[in-house]
């Protein structure tokens, strides 16, 4: 989950720093291994499942 919430922030300081998005208009939000797309049973899945996901609200 840690490792997750890393990553979020991460794109979100790429996001600041490159492109000049005010960041409080970003919100980041790490899911961990609670919402999966594929099982982590092989490096190609585990792979899918590093992922961010945009969602305007």
């Amino acid at each position: 989950m840690e490792l997750s919430q890393r990553r979020a922030q991460s794109v979100k300081n790429e996001l600041v720093s490159k492109f000049g998005i005010d960041a409080s208009r970003i919100e980041t939000e790490g899911a961990g291994e609670t919402t999966p797309v594929a099982p982590n049973d092989t490096p190609a899945n585990k792979a899918l499942n590093r992922r961010v996901e945009f969602v305007k609200q």
